[in-house]
């Protein structure tokens, strides 16, 4: 049974920072054949959200304030747990929270290009041109929770 789970950096085990570290770095370097600094400073400001079946890790994204906006990455679904409606689940996880968590509305990401259409499902709005992000297309989305 799938459980759902939201903690602070400081409320993190070693055993879940290894499995969001290892999912991230599985999906994003070495599955998109990205090399980068995974880990960064904002792990340590951020909400991280995750699901787990029997102790394995499926899904994942991280949120976090930036300047005047909130906004969330790092977003993944296991490849084992591809394409059973995870990813969407994720997303209205990730805005219930920050509704919950957050003052500010405004929600921007910088998704990767590809995942645009996705994005729009949940009224995200293209905003500018795409540009490259860690040696991959991405474009800026927001989403005013106001107006959801």
């Amino acid at each position: 049974m799938i459980q759902w789970h939201l903690k602070t950096y400081d409320e993190l085990t070693k055993a879940d920072l290894w499995a969001i570290l290892s999912a991230r770095i599985s999906t994003f370097v070495v599955e998109q054949e990205r090399p980068y600094q995974e880990a960064d400073h904002l792990d340590h400001v951020a909400l991280h959200l995750w699901a787990e079946d029997d102790g394995e890790l499926l899904a994942y994204a991280r949120m976090y304030k930036e300047n005047d906006y909130i906004s969330f990455g790092r977003v993944l679904t296991a490849s084992q747990a591809r394409g059973k409606g995870l990813g969407k689940a994720l997303v209205e996880h990730i805005l219930k929270n920050i509704k919950l968590h957050y003052d500010n509305p405004i929600v921007t990401i910088n998704a990767q290009e590809d995942k645009e259409l996705f994005y729009e499902k949940f009224g995200f709005k293209a905003d500018g041109d795409v540009f490259t992000h860690h040696h991959t297309p991405h474009i800026k989305m927001t989403l005013d929770l106001n107006k959801k």
